[in-house]
């Protein structure tokens, strides 16, 4: 059972026993858990308040706010105390994400790192990161953070285990609203494809084997510059983006596509006989008389004299021709059907943030700044692990998972 809960308000004279909901092998799971994820935390304090928050996240229903966690996990009012642990305490969040990527690599070898974009509605724009911007998810304008998570894919499930926060407009130039939610100097707003790579580069930077990176990038401009980037690090990739990059096909590949976009001009033959091969792959029909064609080519440059990137240029064919997918990939040598198979995580990643939303607090976060924002998303992936390691446990033992989780 959690000790010594009584340090944690300063004036609390008795430790309370938890609810019997929880139960005696899930209660000791938990703190052997968290010792293990929360050691770098210098502050015995700061490790306990972990545990309580974490333990909000896992059991409570409903909105997980911090006045609920207090009042059901410890049954004190000391909601402050817990506020402060998540907003201000100066507690590292990247070694706890570096513990948690570690334990899953080793559990579990990574298919894909899949990036999906977490949407996080706001009222209101003082907290870090929210402004009006048009999410592509919704297919229209809201008053919203963005973040992107990182998670390592295996073939049943995923966990996050990185994260940025997109900033944009006042949050990437206004010193006084920076000020005010404490973003750090070094922090500027960044495109959507810089922050992908800097993800990439801190988990690699944490001994995590790179597997191929997973996601959708709906400007075709961040794609190629992502591609780019990652081929220069050896990383392999999987990207969807719009429908621009098919003026890039040659003509064999464009006549089995259909039709390009309306105001696309199409490639001269010189020019896509010298920057693609133009044999086509094709892939086996799926649902509904899905298929795939694909082929070599060259991504575009800035510089003329130099050439682009060679990427497999994959398109999307139906009975009714094409039907508006683009990928580009650098799995030149992989079976079609496979490149489309990893492609098609980038669903599954938006269903465990849908889950992260409904069951684990991923948008209930109640303050403003930029520490706070991280904090509680590195919670939330911890929450995630824990219950996604207890599950695998249970299936491995053949044991039921308990309905709480």
């Amino acid at each position: 059972m959690y000790q010594d809960v009584c340090n944690l308000g300063g004036n609390v004279s008795s430790a309370p026993t938890y609810p019997v909901m929880y139960g005696d092998e899930i209660d000791a799971l938990v703190s052997a858990f968290c010792q293990r994820v929360f050691d770098s935390m210098p502050r015995v304090d700061q490790r306990r308040w972990a545990e309580v928050y974490l333990r909000g996240l896992l059991f409570l229903e409903g909105r997980k706010t911090v006045r609920k966690m207090a009042e059901n996990v410890l049954c004190l009012p000391v909601n402050q105390s817990l506020q402060q642990f998540i907003n201000q305490s100066p507690w590292d969040w990247v070694p706890i994400r570096a513990e948690v990527a570690q334990r899953r690599a080793l559990s579990s070898p990574s298919r894909a790192w899949l990036v999906s974009r977490a949407t996080i509605p706001k009222r209101g724009s003082h907290s870090v990161g929210v402004v009006q911007q048009f999410v592509p998810e919704a297919g229209r304008r809201l008053n919203c953070q963005v973040g992107l998570a990182l998670s390592l894919a295996d073939d049943s499930t995923d966990v996050p285990v990185n994260w940025r926060l997109l900033l944009s407009g006042k949050w990437a130039h206004d010193k006084n609203a920076r000020e005010k939610v404490y973003l750090p100097d070094d922090v500027t707003g960044q495109p959507e494809w810089a922050e992908i790579l800097s993800m990439v580069d801190e988990t690699m930077r944490w001994g995590i084997p790179p597997a191929p990176l997973v996601t959708d990038i709906a400007d075709s401009r961040d794609a190629v510059a992502l591609a780019s980037a990652l081929t220069e690090r050896g990383v392999d990739f999987v990207l969807r983006t719009d429908d621009s990059l098919r003026t890039l096909a040659p003509e064999p590949l464009l006549a089995e596509a259909g039709p390009l976009p309306r105001g696309r001009s199409r490639l001269s033959n010189r020019r896509a006989r010298r920057a693609a091969n133009e044999r086509v792959t094709y892939g086996e029909p799926r649902a509904q008389g899905v298929s795939f064609v694909s082929a070599q080519v060259h991504l575009p440059t800035r510089t003329r004299d130099r050439s682009g990137t060679v990427v497999r240029l994959v398109l999307q064919r139906t009975t009714d021709r094409f039907s508006g997918g683009t990928w580009i990939t650098s799995l030149a040598q992989r079976p079609l059907d496979d490149v489309m198979r990893l492609a098609g995580l980038t669903k599954r990643g938006k269903g465990t943030l849908h889950q992260l939303r409904s069951g684990f607090g991923l948008n209930d976060f109640e303050g403003r700044s930029f520490r706070g924002w991280h904090h509680h998303m590195t919670m939330v992936s911890v929450a995630w692990a824990f219950s996604q390691e207890l599950l695998g446990a249970n299936h491995a033992l053949g044991t039921p998972t308990p309905a709480l989780l």
